[in-house]
């Protein structure tokens, strides 16, 4: 059960060309003009869409066609595309992916009032779905749009984090939505119950796997590479993997605060070592929930996606 980083690399592209059409087709009349402005800037987005890619791919993955996982994709993306204004409005942030946030340019108010604007057309775009499975969509949509909701709380109220709470925190706030898109394209590929269950699980440990790479991503790349500023989540005091590991092992915030950013890599380097082992370790669990999936070219695409995730740049 193999899938070299070439072909997961070009699934990945063919599908987010795929979805961003998808996407494109979407018709909606939104007042004022300035508002439908704001949402259309969200719904553009560029990146690898790997959330929704995943969601085609586990449809494959059980007997289904990229046809009938189109819409729902659609829906995955936005909900996606929704959670990143609100992260941006939260961390004060100006770019992403090289561009301007929606709050840097139009300001919070207008960002907060897109996201009432994004989650409605989800909603009904979700309800456009000529699945019979119309119904669990939706509600497992909605129950990874709570998750998230849950981890993003969770991390602002929170103190004195663990090891423990930072995995509680990641599987809500980013997990939540690659397991609600690989056991949604499940149950529209017709998938059997044991299937649906194992890719939801599948995608729970891929999404912890995400999290940790982009905690490591925050300390060792570039803000250029990244398409936004670096260090954020020590700067804004976030339970990270890497700053709970730095913590164990007796480096404290305030010292790391005080290091110029040359002398952070390098204190940090066996926490970015031991946190690529705990990454490893999810995507092996996550491999291990294949074996519930029939043998075929959307498995070995979901394995190759495991190595994706931990070598990603950005």
């Amino acid at each position: 059960m193999r899938g070299s980083s070439v072909d997961i690399e070009k699934v990945l592209e063919s599908r987010a060309a795929l979805i961003d059409k998808e996407m494109g087709l979407l018709s909606f009349v939104i007042e004022p003009p300035e508002l439908a402005e704001v949402v259309r800037y969200a719904l553009c987005q560029k990146g690898k869409k790997v959330r929704a890619s995943l969601l085609t791919i586990s449809c494959e993955a059980v007997g289904g066609n990229i046809a009938q996982a189109l819409v729902p994709a659609a829906v995955m993306e936005m909900i996606h595309n929704t959670s990143l204004v609100m992260d941006d409005v939260i961390d004060a942030a100006e770019t992403r992916r090289g561009r301007s946030t929606i709050n840097h340019r139009w300001g919070n108010n207008m960002a907060l009032i897109a996201c009432d604007a994004l989650l409605a057309l989800t909603i009904r775009q979700a309800s456009k779905s000529s699945s019979k499975m119309t119904n669990a969509i939706i509600e497992c949509a909605a129950n990874s749009m709570l998750s998230l909701a849950e981890g993003e709380a969770l991390e602002l109220v929170g103190k004195d984090y663990t090891l423990k709470d930072y995995y509680k925190i990641a599987e809500r706030k980013t997990a939540s939505l690659f397991s609600a898109s690989a056991e949604i394209g499940a149950l529209v590929g017709g998938g059997t119950d044991r299937e649906i269950k194992a890719l939801g699980q599948y995608g729970t440990s891929i999404g912890i796997a995400f999290q940790i790479r982009d905690d490591i991503l925050d300390v060792t790349a570039s803000t250029d590479s990244l398409g936004k500023p670096t260090l954020i989540d020590l700067k804004m005091d976030r339970p990270t993997m890497i700053m709970l590991l730095a913590n164990e092992s007796g480096l404290t915030r305030e010292k790391m605060l005080a290091m110029n950013r040359d002398e952070l890599r390098d204190a940090l380097k066996p926490s970015v070592a031991r946190a690529e082992s705990l990454a490893m370790e999810q995507i092996n669990n996550a491999r291990r929930h294949l074996e519930a999936v029939r043998p075929g070219p959307s498995r070995d695409l979901l394995y190759a996606l495991g190595d994706y995730v931990l070598a990603r740049g950005k």
